[in-house]
Protein backbone atom coordinates (compact mmCIF):
# COMPACT_ATOMS: atom_id res chain seq x y z
CA UNK A 1 0.00 0.00 0.00
CA UNK A 2 0.85 3.14 -1.00
CA UNK A 3 1.39 6.22 1.14
CA UNK A 4 -0.83 9.00 0.14
CA UNK A 5 1.63 12.13 0.40
CA UNK A 6 -1.00 15.38 0.34
CA UNK A 7 0.44 18.80 0.84
CA UNK A 8 -1.82 22.12 1.63
CA UNK A 9 -0.69 25.60 1.15
CA UNK A 10 -1.49 27.39 4.11
CA UNK A 11 -4.06 29.63 2.74
CA UNK A 12 -2.38 33.55 2.51
CA UNK A 13 -3.81 36.35 3.82
CA UNK A 14 -4.42 38.35 1.04
CA UNK A 15 -4.71 42.44 1.91
CA UNK A 16 -6.55 45.14 0.01
CA UNK A 17 -5.31 48.64 -0.31
CA UNK A 18 -6.19 51.75 -2.22
CA UNK A 19 -3.57 53.30 -3.75
CA UNK A 20 -4.23 56.53 -5.88
CA UNK A 21 -6.80 55.51 -8.56
CA UNK A 22 -6.43 51.66 -7.30
CA UNK A 23 -7.12 48.94 -5.61
CA UNK A 24 -4.03 46.68 -5.14
CA UNK A 25 -4.81 43.14 -3.73
CA UNK A 26 -1.41 42.07 -2.31
CA UNK A 27 0.02 39.38 0.38
CA UNK A 28 3.85 38.41 1.83
CA UNK A 29 4.77 37.53 -1.51
CA UNK A 30 3.41 40.69 -3.60
CA UNK A 31 0.95 41.95 -5.62
CA UNK A 32 -1.53 39.49 -6.78
CA UNK A 33 -3.94 41.49 -8.07
CA UNK A 34 -5.35 45.06 -9.38
CA UNK A 35 -8.32 47.43 -10.85
CA UNK A 36 -7.10 51.16 -11.79
CA UNK A 37 -9.74 53.96 -12.63
CA UNK A 38 -8.98 57.63 -13.88
CA UNK A 39 -11.43 60.49 -12.96
CA UNK A 40 -12.87 61.36 -17.41
CA UNK A 41 -14.97 64.63 -16.29
CA UNK A 42 -16.29 65.73 -12.94
CA UNK A 43 -19.05 63.02 -12.49
CA UNK A 44 -17.24 59.99 -14.31
CA UNK A 45 -14.71 57.26 -13.79
CA UNK A 46 -13.64 54.67 -16.66
CA UNK A 47 -12.17 51.75 -15.43
CA UNK A 48 -9.07 50.63 -17.21
CA UNK A 49 -7.76 47.66 -16.13
CA UNK A 50 -8.53 44.85 -13.39
CA UNK A 51 -5.63 42.29 -13.42
CA UNK A 52 -5.64 38.88 -10.78
CA UNK A 53 -2.85 36.60 -11.20
CA UNK A 54 -3.28 33.20 -12.36
CA UNK A 55 -2.36 31.36 -9.21
CA UNK A 56 -5.21 33.92 -7.54
CA UNK A 57 -8.12 33.36 -10.01
CA UNK A 58 -11.61 31.54 -9.16
CA UNK A 59 -11.76 33.17 -5.74
CA UNK A 60 -13.88 36.06 -6.97
CA UNK A 61 -10.79 39.02 -5.80
CA UNK A 62 -11.35 40.15 -9.98
CA UNK A 63 -15.46 40.90 -8.67
CA UNK A 64 -14.22 42.42 -5.13
CA UNK A 65 -11.64 44.59 -6.78
CA UNK A 66 -14.67 45.83 -8.88
CA UNK A 67 -17.08 46.11 -6.23
CA UNK A 68 -14.56 48.41 -4.34
CA UNK A 69 -14.45 50.56 -7.13
CA UNK A 70 -18.35 50.74 -7.57
CA UNK A 71 -18.75 51.15 -4.10
CA UNK A 72 -16.13 54.21 -3.73
CA UNK A 73 -18.14 55.74 -6.75
CA UNK A 74 -21.62 55.33 -5.45
CA UNK A 75 -20.03 56.92 -2.12
CA UNK A 76 -18.93 60.05 -4.21
CA UNK A 77 -21.79 60.24 -6.59
CA UNK A 78 -19.28 59.34 -9.68
CA UNK A 79 -20.83 57.29 -12.67
CA UNK A 80 -18.60 54.69 -14.77
CA UNK A 81 -17.56 53.57 -17.82
CA UNK A 82 -16.12 50.18 -17.34
CA UNK A 83 -13.89 50.11 -20.45
CA UNK A 84 -11.77 46.96 -19.51
CA UNK A 85 -13.17 44.14 -21.09
CA UNK A 86 -13.71 41.80 -16.98
CA UNK A 87 -15.22 44.74 -15.83
CA UNK A 88 -17.65 45.29 -19.19
CA UNK A 89 -19.10 41.83 -18.80
CA UNK A 90 -19.65 42.21 -14.84
CA UNK A 91 -21.79 45.31 -15.64
CA UNK A 92 -23.39 43.61 -18.94
CA UNK A 93 -24.43 40.17 -16.51
CA UNK A 94 -24.56 42.43 -13.30
CA UNK A 95 -27.46 44.45 -12.60
CA UNK A 96 -26.32 45.80 -9.31
CA UNK A 97 -24.36 48.30 -11.48
CA UNK A 98 -26.59 49.69 -13.69
CA UNK A 99 -27.13 52.54 -11.08
CA UNK A 100 -23.05 53.87 -11.36
CA UNK A 101 -23.11 52.04 -15.00
CA UNK A 102 -22.67 55.73 -17.48
CA UNK A 103 -24.19 54.22 -20.79
CA UNK A 104 -24.19 57.23 -22.51
CA UNK A 105 -20.74 57.24 -23.09
CA UNK A 106 -19.31 54.29 -24.63
CA UNK A 107 -16.19 52.33 -23.30
CA UNK A 108 -14.46 52.57 -26.16
CA UNK A 109 -14.09 55.95 -26.38
CA UNK A 110 -12.27 55.45 -23.46
CA UNK A 111 -10.43 52.19 -23.99
CA UNK A 112 -6.57 52.23 -24.64
CA UNK A 113 -5.58 49.43 -26.50
CA UNK A 114 -1.71 49.76 -25.62
CA UNK A 115 -2.59 49.65 -21.57
CA UNK A 116 -3.94 45.97 -21.64
CA UNK A 117 -0.79 44.74 -19.46
CA UNK A 118 -0.31 45.04 -16.33
CA UNK A 119 1.70 46.83 -13.80
CA UNK A 120 2.26 43.96 -12.50
CA UNK A 121 3.50 42.11 -15.47
CA UNK A 122 6.01 44.37 -16.61
CA UNK A 123 8.02 43.66 -13.28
Amino acid sequence: MEANNTFHEAEEEIVLQKQGNAFILSTLSGTVGEITYRLVDTDTWVIEHTYVDPRYRGRQLGKQLLDMVVHEARDKGRKIIPSCSFALEEFKKNATYADVWDNDKTASEFSDTYSSGSAIMKR
